[in-house]
């Protein structure tokens, strides 16, 4: 390193104090690595890909004029690819796209059991036995599946 302020020597000033968290005063300040860097404002792959899949395009729908997203329109033409020109392959994209993103259908014996810790299970079922007497059952409740050995099952 050449100590350009005396005598162009290797060596620092004497008066330099150089080490750990104190570099050489002549490359102190320099930038390295991506001095640039990301330009502000500049767009990441999603945000372009949202504002593509949102843009809005004027068609003819039936004879009328209707506004669609990108979105829309591409899985409009999935659809027409799969189901009316016979394509494979736009079929089992379909498929896939409607079985990850279609709501998915509830049992109707689904339910939600929430016991309160202050009450043991038989003194729950005794309560909801007592709640349920006065109750009708819901169209289409057959009981008989459920007797058995006379056990309350939960």
């Amino acid at each position: 390193m050449l100590n350009r302020e005396n005598d162009g020597s290797e060596q620092p000033p004497a008066h330099e104090e150089v080490g750990y968290g104190k570099p050489p005063t002549r490359r102190r300040f320099k930038k390295s690595g991506n001095s640039k860097g990301r330009p502000k404002g500049s767009k990441n792959r999603k945000t372009i890909v949202k504002a593509v899949a949102n843009e809005m395009h004027t068609v003819l729908e039936n004879g009328k004029r209707r506004r669609r997203s990108t979105l829309d329109l591409v899985l409009l033409r999935l659809r027409n690819m799969a189901l009316e020109e016979g394509n494979d392959r736009a079929f089992e994209e379909l498929h896939r796209l409607i079985k990850a993103y279609q709501p998915q259908a509830t049992n109707d014996d689904a339910g939600c059991l929430v016991v309160p810790a202050e009450m043991t299970q038989e003194e729950w079922v005794a309560r909801q036995e007592e709640l349920n007497k006065h109750r009708k059952p819901p169209p289409g409740y057959d009981p008989k599946p459920l007797q058995g050995n006379g056990e309350t099952q939960l």
